[in-house]
């Protein structure tokens, strides 16, 4: 079998309470992407927040998320090159609250089930919004 080559460029946007205005109140969750999005960011300057994507959620995601990506690209029909970005929000047990997503694809929605079901490491305040980017530039050549 060949090889797949992906690209996967991961950007995660963290988290902070500390502005209130763009978070609402705890545990209410965004009701669109572009409201995730704001939340995501204006989390992203509390150092728990930091602490928790380098040594527990970028690995943890890497490692189960790279092969379900890539099962994905080997099985859809016509895979959908194009970039695409979500947000998992992320309850306080670890288990996805809602998916948002900037468009659909087929390739995310090959991998929702799996995101949808998942049990993330539990983050240091909930919701938590991770930002995640994906290229598959590469994948296609």
């Amino acid at each position: 079998m060949k090889k797949l080559c992906c690209t996967i460029v991961l950007i995660f946007l963290l988290t902070t309470f500390g502005k209130a205005g763009h978070l609402g109140k705890e545990g209410e969750l965004a009701i669109s992407f572009k409201q995730a999005a704001a939340r995501a960011k204006a989390q992203r300057k509390i150092d728990a927040a930091i602490l928790y994507e380098h040594r527990d959620l970028m690995p943890y995601y890497e490692e189960k998320y790279f092969p379900v990506f890539q099962s994905c690209l080997v099985s859809t029909d016509h895979p959908d090159p194009s970039p695409v970005s979500f947000i998992v929000a992320i309850g306080k047990d670890g288990r996805v609250l809602r998916l948002y997503a900037d468009h659909e694809s087929n390739i995310f929605a090959c991998v929702r089930p799996t995101l949808q079901q998942d049990e993330f490491p539990q983050p240091p305040l909930s919701p938590y919004y991770a930002c995640i980017s994906m290229s598959f530039s590469n994948a296609f050549q």
